[in-house]
């Protein structure tokens, strides 16, 4: 009967081992399962050899994961002294290695080699929680030996043959991949990834030891799997790679204890010149003769292509260099053209900053310019300007394309959204002291020196530093042995290193845009002076002319006046005794109006002509102008002009002659009264401002007139100048005149065909 039991185990054994449906390592769990429940034991596992045969790396088990790498080297534990001695070997728990799994309340272990002759083909191991595995239950297991034996051998020649139709495969990939030049940048991760998608390796690195920047580096890929041991397969590297470049050769590493891959490097060389290491990592048949011969040449492949790629990388590299360099040329002799050919100092800024910061490979990320003030001991925030801001610069009609001839130009369009962008408003905002202690601008100004700021500065150091965290470069704008302000750049956008060479580039630059700046800087002083010289003659030509004005004006008005009250003194009598009903009432009536509207006219011409003499007290300027928009509210709410005001939380005093200024405020409110029409819009706003370096306030009154005709624009403060059909034209000059004896402005923004907007801007103390 046992033997009958014993036959029908080994037919149920061939049938599954024939069973070609089924993968190996199927056919090898399936008859694991049948050993284990036929003997009635807990578990059954069996154990590979490498190709060495000096160890056991590959298992398969009915506990845990059907199919797993292991290393139990020959010798130790149950199944490494079955391995060693080919012979049955028992032991209990306590003298397994850990490689061999155990299954809850195993005591007992039995191994048994499986052998091809004198070849050891495998080990089978069986755990049992009843007590030692009977004798003739391992006689009945040996009997299976042989059949697992024959599973064991077309696994492993079923992996060969996967192995050839990868190595095929991966050897075509590389044929077409070696065919095409490209940088080791690119070379290199391909290539890995090759390996790792093949399963040539589950890790493989390459170590460059020599490339177009001198500088060694490292390129790697890893499967999922074994992403967890990669800071373990790192070290394995660094020492494989140190002994193959060492001489050494191919080295070869089993798995280590903190890894569960084996390890192959082979050095690069090529003509004798060593290029780096190829490591690959991968279960034990990696280190079989089959797999360290495609390793090495793999690396014979990959170091011509290499030796290749770096010679390319560095012909592109220095051809960059060149190219580079006469850019800098480039741009050099341009800026010099345009700064000769350009005044503006608005303009000159802007070209400035874009030549740093535009085209498809600007110099830097981020520009900003900030100007000396001397006198207030600050450097001013002119213009920001980024990469994404800088438009390309274009070349003026008739500009020639040859570089030693052409200039660049930037057109208003791009001046203005250059300024409204976040960045550069924000710039304009900063105010840095000229401290050398407290800022790297002013330390480059003080200092007339280019400074250089790695991005690992200390963001206390430099707190009115507006990029704190990034590394930046502040160059000082020289001009005859005198700083007009600094220059400071930065890669914030893309993190790109600040080179020597920007440096060095930066410093030329700027050197030529300081005497630039100064030179525009005093051409406009030239210019003020000179303007300011012709506004002094026309002031002392106005004032003859008002004076001559005033003192006819004076007479006429002296000697028409004394008629006028007799004849509206009569004619008043006449209106009040005539019936109202009567073409003679109507008669005297106009010509009390009239005498009424000359009376008008005379006063203003006396009040004009009279010099004024101003009474200074503390007003405050809202309450002044919410009286003058009392007194002009009837004739508002007759047109329906709406009236929107908009006043500060706080008082703003000022000294002054309040009726003067209300009679200011009145005359622009009638002026904007008469030129809109019903339903206007009369927008008054109250706000703080400068005048001269000095506090001061300022009004804005605009309303939806349709603004001031062109031609029309430049005589409104003329005395007698009107474009209505009634008026003295005396209301503005007059306004202008009170606002001048205060020591302030009126400015004018004026928008055709929409409305105008009258700035009356008063200093508070003067």
């Amino acid at each position: 009967m046992a033997a009958r039991n014993g036959q029908n185990l080994l037919e149920e054994a061939l049938r599954i081992a024939q069973a070609s449906s089924r993968s190996h390592p199927a056919r090898l769990s399936c008859l694991l399962r049948l050993a284990a429940k036929a003997h009635g034991l807990s578990s059954a596992a069996i154990f590979l050899p490498d190709a060495n045969l000096d160890a056991l790396t590959q298992r398969f088990s009915t506990t845990g994961p059907p199919s797993s790498s292991c290393l139990i080297p020959f010798g130790e534990g149950c199944a490494g002294r079955a391995a060693l001695t080919r012979a049955q070997s028992a032991a209990t728990f306590e003298r397994l290695h850990g490689g061999e799994p155990i299954a809850p309340g195993e005591q007992e272990f039995l191994a048994l080699p499986v052998l091809d002759g004198k070849r050891l083909v495998a080990v089978l191991s069986l755990g049992s929680a009843q007590g030692p595995v009977t004798p003739e239950a391992s006689r009945s297991l040996k009997r299976l030996l042989r059949v697992f034996g024959l599973v064991v051998a077309g696994l492993v020649a079923a992996e060969r043959a996967e192995r050839s139709r990868r190595d095929l495969s991966l050897i075509t990939s590389l044929g077409r991949l070696f065919n095409t030049p490209q940088a080791p940048g690119a070379l290199l991760p391909r290539l890995l990834r090759l390996c790792t998608g093949t399963g040539l390796a589950r890790c493989a690195m390459v170590r460059v030891t020599e490339g177009a920047a001198g500088k060694p580096r490292l390129f790697k890929s890893c499967r999922s799997e074994a992403r967890a041991e990669l800071p373990g397969l790192l070290r394995v590297e660094q020492l494989l790679s140190e002994r193959a470049l060492a001489g050494a050769g191919t080295c070869s590493e089993p798995a280590a204890t903190d890894t569960s891959c084996h390890a192959i490097c082979t050095p690069l060389d090529r003509s004798g010149r060593s290029l780096g290491t190829l490591t690959l990592f991968g279960g034990p048949e990696l280190l079989e003769t089959q797999e360290s011969e495609l390793a090495e040449t793999l690396a014979r492949l990959l170091s011509g292509a290499l030796a290749e790629a770096i010679s390319s990388e560095r012909i592109h590299s220095f051809a960059t260099g060149n190219n580079k360099k006469l850019k800098e040329l480039s741009l050099l002799y341009r800026m010099s053209n345009t700064m000769l050919s350009t005044i503006k100092l608005n303009k000159l800024i802007h070209l400035t900053l874009t030549a740093l910061t535009s085209g498809p490979t600007p110099f830097f990320d981020r520009a900003m310019l900030f100007l000396a003030n001397e006198r207030s001991g600050v450097l001013l925030g002119m213009l920001g300007v980024t990469s994404e801001t800088a438009p390309p610069l274009s070349t003026p009609q008739g500009g020639a394309d040859d570089i030693l001839s052409s200039r660049w130009d930037i057109s208003e369009e791009d001046m203005a959204a250059q300024r409204d962008s976040e960045f550069s408003r924000q710039v304009q905002g900063k105010r840095l002291e000229l401290d050398a202690g407290l800022n790297v601008a002013s330390q480059a100004v003080l200092e007339k020196r280019l400074i250089y700021v790695p991005d690992q500065l200390d963001p206390g150091a430099d707190d009115q530093h507006p990029w704190r965290g990034t590394a930046f470069a502040a160059s000082p704008l020289i001009a005859h042995g005198q700083a007009v302000g600094a220059v400071l750049v930065d890669n914030a956008l893309t993190r790109t290193p600040i080179t020597q060479e920007d440096l060095r580039f930066l410093q030329l630059f700027t050197n030529q845009a300081g005497m630039a700046i100064e030179n525009s800087i005093l051409y406009n002083k030239i210019e003020d002076a000179n303007r300011q010289l012709s506004e002094a003659q026309e002031n002392l030509l106005q004032k003859e002319r008002l004076a001559a004005i005033g003192e006819m004006a004076a007479g006429i008005a002296h000697e028409l006046k004394g008629p006028l009250v007799s004849i509206g003194g009569f004619a008043g009598r006449l209106t009040r005794k005539l019936p109202q009903d009567t073409n003679e009432w109507g008669h005297a009536d106009l010509i009390v109006r009239e005498v009424l509207r000359l009376e008008s006219i005379l006063s203003e011409i006396l009040l004009f002509s009279k010099k004024a003499t101003i009474c200074y007290t503390r007003c405050n300027i809202a309450v002044i102008v919410k009286e003058s928009l009392a007194v002009v509210a009837p004739p508002l709410e007759e047109k329906q002009i709406r009236v929107t005001t908009r006043f500060p939380r706080t008082k703003q005093v000022l000294l002054g002659d309040g009726q003067q200024l209300k009679q200011v405020f009145i005359n622009i409110f009638l002026n904007a009264l008469d030129a809109m029409g019903s339903g206007g819009k009369l927008m008054v706003q109250v706000s703080t401002t400068e005048l001269d370096g000095k506090e001061a306030v300022c009004v804005k009154v605009s309303d939806t007139g349709g603004g001031i005709p062109l031609e029309a624009l430049n005589s409104i403060f003329t005395p007698f100048y009107t474009t209505k059909e009634s008026g003295t034209g005396l209301g503005l000059p007059i306004a202008n005149r009170i606002i001048t004896n205060h020591g302030g402005k009126i400015q004018i923004v004026n928008t055709p065909g929409q409305g105008v907007e009258f700035k009356v801007i008063l200093p508070k103390h003067w």
